[in-house]
């Protein structure tokens, strides 16, 4: 009978196939981590896109949002209400008229709420936006206003250079008002860095965004830059991104996203980073 000799690893062996397995494991979650956190941070940029764009379509598909199994009151301040009194009348036929849209953002909150307006006066002026601001009081309809976050903990900042940009300040607030003028049917947007909360917001308020010029407030282009890692635990990304509000937009268009080499091949150098 022969001698046989079982073949097998030693400690070593074994200890160093360990070791590269958990390197390899390491490295293939820190890589799943990464792409997983790109596609997050996309998907609030687009989201917050999608969330600007989408007040254009509501514009232009006016719908009232109004309770229809009750009346409403509108008064002289372009204030809506539910209302008993025996002036109130069904959604569609009070003296308020539905003109556009609101949207403020303050850091990750963001609210978005109808504009409404009640004629005051019927003078013949040289402009849309002229013609709005004398004949129109303005006001927000309380009853449209819903509220939600940037999503995955992302909020909107300031580029550090180019166009809007800050540096050493991360707060931001903005704010896009998007109407359509009763007279000719046009759309115009004003922006404005307006941090009046949505149920603060009066005529004055909407009125002081109308300016029809390239400027802030007004209908200058700007650049929403959304970072990733506002806090302690966002997610890291290896490019910011950025959301633009095109000059004097009028379409779902003239909002995109946009990096920082698109911008640069656009002679644009606003940047996020």
């Amino acid at each position: 009978m022969g001698t046989h000799f079982k073949q097998g690893f030693t400690i070593i062996e074994t200890m160093l196939v360990l070791a590269i397995t958990g390197v390899l494991i390491a490295s293939l979650i820190v890589g799943v981590g990464g792409t997983v956190n790109a596609q997050r941070y996309k998907d609030s940029v687009n989201s917050l896109q999608v969330l600007l764009q989408d007040q254009y379509a509501q514009v232009d598909n006016v719908t009232n949002v109004n309770d229809r199994s009750v009346k409403w009151s509108c008064d002289g301040a372009a204030a809506t209400a539910q209302s008993d009194n025996a002036n109130a009348k069904a959604p569609g036929q009070s003296d308020c008229v539905l003109l556009g849209r609101l949207v403020t953002i303050s850091n990750d909150q963001i609210a978005t709420a109808a504009v409404v307006g009640i004629q005051k006066s019927e003078t013949k002026t040289t402009s849309d936006v002229a013609d709005l601001k004398t004949n129109y009081t303005f006001g927000v309809s309380q009853s449209s206003i819903e509220t939600t976050t940037l999503e995955w903990g992302a909020a909107i900042a300031w580029p550090t250079t180019g166009i809007d940009a800050k540096t050493g300040v991360r707060d931001r607030t903005f704010a896009m008002l998007v109407v359509r003028s009763p007279e000719s049917g046009a759309t115009y947007t004003f922006t404005s860095d307006s941090d009046t909360a949505m149920n603060a917001v009066n005529s004055s308020t909407l009125s002081s965004m109308m300016v029809a010029s390239n400027s802030v407030p007004g209908q200058a282009q700007r650049f929403l830059c959304v970072d990733p890692s506002p806090g302690t635990n966002g997610l890291t990304v290896p490019e910011k991104l950025s959301v633009m509000v095109d000059q004097a937009a009028s379409a779902p268009s003239g909002i995109e996203t946009r990096t920082q080499s698109i911008n640069q091949g656009l002679r644009q150098d606003s940047s996020c980073n």
